[in-house]
């Protein structure tokens, strides 16, 4: 009997309680001050494996990417630019488009379709549909530095070495077209040929004819291209000189206007930026600033929003409806191990957790090379302030204009930091007002990654999501446990918990409005996929749960005061 007794009291010890505790970080919640609503669309990646994705259930998949910005449709084939010696591929060799939403549309998931918008697509020899071309051509322009051949060891039969990395040396390439290290003057026919709105236009009708209209379930969100202010890089075999105001502004009017002229019910992003630097600057500045900016008086973001409701369309709609950002965390300079790669050593582990602030801490000075950019009266650039700084710029300048954030990553998809950074990240963006976001990439089956989105798309494995409005929550030591809360009226009140630290850290929690018992604890962390913890729930505004373990993510559920459970946690 006393054996037994012993067992049922280490069991009770072991089990996370919600009673009153001692030396715990306190968390304050109050479900009565609503934020802003959670939108679904959140909860979006790029690409990833179809049956992966249908499984976890994103509500969003993006087609986008550099790849993208010279897709032709007609092939299909694509060019990968900067990223692989600007050779093009046709048919066989590139990814459907058609097959992408057909499976996105299989796993009730929107598309966020890339259409080009830089002037050119990939040539599609229809007599030769699988041929390879590329942008700077050996045999045309003369020796460079690396070619696709060289770039292997042992060289791989399928490689092409005429097919160079535009870079050059003038003392050995006397040519005429090594200028300044660079090919220039190449010929864009030689992978490309032009596309004008219409050519974008009459995409949307075979997109309309293979899947409906917007309104009947097709394709609704369209990106204007990809990063523009990195053509210059990224694409210029065919787009050499770098994008400023005007121009992202002229493509835009002319594309946007195609876009809605063809589909009513189109909503737009835009101008889709690549990270920081363009959010206050053009290509053709110095990062946050120059003389496009002065010339401009503004940065690049609330300008291109000044722009987007002083002028709008025929008919009054605006040419963008969300303002579509690109971000990833920086590295400081020197670093030897980045954020977004798969290390989980402690250094950038902190580094990768702390920068979270990036996205919403208004006093949070970067731990990157951002911090060398100074802190500036009026921009402080050296305080990121993601999300509010631009929340006020859609206030001031194009009021009612919502917010996409279509790539971000911030790394260790196998790690527990990893995991603990994407459920925070998702956290942040429900808070803020983030209205659609789509992460670079879909997580790897199974990943340590994949299990935040299944923290809040299917919790219980039952088909249980977070939704509702977001509410007011506070940690006394955010650094080590972050919380979140979430009112969904006359079903559940939900606590999201991050336990950020590599100790186990107990939670003590008030609460504005008292609870009634009952509830449910759903947690995931290095070494457990999400999983329902048994957890005892007094009535009451006071309470500790116990023990949240190292490196973790928890969400408490309680049944809302305002309504009873619907099908239990539901």
């Amino acid at each position: 009997m006393n054996k037994l007794r012993s067992l049922v009291l280490a069991a009770l010890l072991a089990m996370p309680m919600i009673g009153y505790g001692a030396a715990s970080i306190a968390v304050n919640v109050d479900f009565n001050a609503r934020g802003r609503p959670l939108s679904p669309l959140i909860f979006g990646v790029s690409f990833g494996d179809a049956a992966q994705n249908k499984k976890i259930g994103y509500t969003l998949d993006r087609w986008g990417g550099n790849s993208t910005t010279r897709y032709n449709w007609r092939g299909p084939a694509h060019n990968a630019g900067s990223d692989y010696f600007f050779l093009g591929y046709g048919k066989d060799q590139t990814d459907d488009a058609d097959t992408f939403i057909g499976d996105a549309g299989a796993a009730a998931a929107q598309v966020l379709l890339t259409l080009p918008t830089i002037g050119w697509v990939e040539k599609f020899d229809g007599a030769d549909p699988t041929a390879v071309q590329w942008g700077y051509s050996q045999a045309a322009y003369g020796t460079q530095t690396l070619d696709e051949c060289r770039y292997y060891d042992p060289q791989p039969f399928w490689c092409h070495g005429d097919a160079g990395n535009g870079q050059c040396d003038s003392k050995v390439n006397t040519t005429g077209y090594c200028v300044n290290g660079r090919i220039a003057g190449n010929d864009p026919a030689d992978t490309s040929t032009p596309n004008a709105p219409d050519d974008v236009a009459a995409w949307i009708a075979h997109l309309q004819a293979s899947f409906g209209a917007a309104a009947g379930g097709g394709v609704k969100f369209y990106a204007l291209d990809n990063e523009l202010m990195l053509w210059n890089s990224t694409h210029r075999d065919v787009h050499p000189d770098p994008v400023g105001f005007d121009e992202a502004w002229s493509r835009t009017q002319v594309y946007a206007e195609a876009i809605k002229q063809a589909e009513p019910n189109a909503l737009v992003t835009g101008p889709v930026t690549w990270g920081y630097c363009d959010l206050f600057g053009s290509a053709q500045d110095n990062c946050v600033s120059g003389p496009d900016r002065d010339a401009h008086g503004l940065p690049f973001v609330a300008w291109y929003l000044q722009q987007v409701c002083s002028n709008p369309l025929a008919g009054g709609k605006h040419a963008v409806d969300y303002l579509d950002l690109h971000y990833y965390p920086q590295d400081p300079n020197g670093s030897a191990t980045s954020i977004v790669s798969d290390a989980d050593d402690t250094t950038t582990a902190a580094r990768r957790l702390t920068s979270l602030k990036e996205l919403y801490d208004p006093a949070w000075i970067s731990n990157s090379w951002i911090s060398d950019l100074g802190d500036d009266a009026t921009w402080h650039y050296s305080k990121p302030n993601l999300i509010p700084r631009v929340r006020a710029w859609i206030d001031q300048y194009c009021p009612g204009t919502k917010l996409a954030i279509t790539e971000y990553s911030w790394g260790g998809d196998g790690t527990a930091s990893g995991a603990v950074a994407q459920a925070e990240l998702l956290g942040i963006f429900a808070r803020e007002g983030v209205d659609l976001a789509a992460r670079w990439v879909a997580p790897a089956a199974n990943s340590n990654a994949e299990k935040a989105f299944t923290l809040f798309l299917d919790y219980d494995g039952a088909g249980a999501r977070v939704r509702g409005d977001s509410a007011g929550a506070t940690s006394a030591n955010a650094d080590q446990i972050g919380a979140f809360a979430f009112r969904d009226f006359g079903r559940h009140d939900i606590v999201l918990l991050t336990n950020k630290d590599t100790s186990s850290h107990s939670v003590a929690l008030t609460f504005a409005q008292s609870h009634g018992a009952g509830c449910a604890l759903y947690q995931f962390d290095a070494t457990h996929a999400v999983h329902s913890v048994a957890v005892t729930c007094s009535a009451g505004s006071t309470s500790t749960l116990s023990s949240l373990p190292a490196m973790s993510a928890s969400l408490l559920v309680l049944p809302d005061n305002d309504g009873l459970f619907r099908n239990g946690f539901e």
